[in-house]
C-alpha cells in the first residue's frame, strides 16, 4: 500500500505554508483550494477550515543511511520531542525503524521515520535528507478492530504488526494507516488526542477505484 495524497484542513493557511516551505524546505504550490505540499512521491493538501479538537499525525519516510543526517538537519530547525529522554525513538523488532518526532502547524504530530526495508535505496549527496513519501497517516476511531476489519474487507489492506482494541497498523512498509482509539493520546506526547477534523487519504491498494467513509470526517479512497 502506498499513500499518494492526504487532505487536511488548517486554520491558518499562511503559517502552515510557511512551515512546510521555509522550515522543512518542501516544495509548496498554492492552489484554488489552499496549498499542495510535495513530500517525495506523496502530496499533502492543505485547505482552510474550521477549528477542531485534537491534532493530526503524519510520518514522512527517510532513508536509514540518512537518518543521522536527518537528525542533525531536523534538530537545527525544530525542537524534537523525546521519549525516555531520547530524541531517537526506536520501533519494535517487528518494525525495524527509527523515528524523530516534532510538532508542526497547529500542533500536528509529525515524524521522520527510517525503516530497514528501505536500506537498499540509494541515498542522495546533499546536505538535506531525502524525504521519500508520506509513510504513515494516523487517525482516531471509535472502534479500532471494526475499522481495521472494514479496511481489509473493502480495500484489501492487511494489518501490519499491530492489532488491538486501542492501536492497529494497516498496510505495509511502503505506507501505513495508523488507527488509534479516539480517546488515546498520541505518542510521544502526554496530552494530544487524535484530530476530530476532516481527513481524506488517497492510497494505492489492491482494491482500485474504491472508497470507504469511515465516519463523517474520515474518508479513505483507493485508486
Amino acid at each position: 500500500m502506498k499513500i499518494l495524497n492526504v487532505t487536511i484542513t488548517v486554520q491558518d493557511l499562511a503559517k502552515a505554508v510557511q512551515f512546510y516551505r521555509d522550515t522543512l524546505l518542501l516544495p509548496v504550490e498554492l492552489t484554488p483550494a489552499g496549498a499542495a505540499v510535495t513530500i517525495g512521491s506523496s502530496r499533502l493538501m492543505l485547505s482552510p477550515g474550521d477549528t477542531f479538537a485534537g491534532v493530526h499525525h503524519l510520518a514522512f519516510g527517510v532513508l536509514p543511511s540518512e537518518f543521522e543526517l536527518a537528525h542533525a538537519w531536523l534538530a537545527a530547525r525544530v525542537p524534537l520531542l523525546t521519549a525516555d529522554g531520547s530524541e531517537i525513538i526506536r520501533g519494535s523488532d517487528d518494525w525495524k525503524s527509527r523515528s524523530l518526532y516534532f510538532l508542526g502547524p497547529e500542533g500536528i504530530i509529525l515524524e521522520l521515520i527510517s525503516r530497514a526495508a528501505d536500506a537498499s535505496t540509494m541515498s542522495g549527496k546533499g546536505d538535506t535528507p531525502r524525504i521519500l513519501s508520506i509513510s504513515e497517516v494516523g487517525f482516531g476511531v471509535d472502534d479500532v478492530l471494526d475499522t481495521a476489519a472494514t479496511l481489509t474487507r473493502e480495500l484489501g489492506i492487511p494489518h501490519f504488526h499491530d492489532l488491538s482494541r486501542s492501536f492497529a497498523s494497516m498496510g505495509s512498509d511502503d505506507g501505513l494507516l495508523i488507527l488509534v482509539h479516539q480517546n488515546r493520546v498520541w505518542f510521544p506526547t502526554k496530552s494530544s488526542e487524535p484530530a476530530r477534523g476532516p481527513l481524506t487519504v488517497l492510497i494505492e491498494s489492491p482494491a482500485v477505484n474504491s472508497q470507504v467513509q469511515l465516519n463523517a470526517r474520515i474518508s479513505i479512497v483507493s485508486e
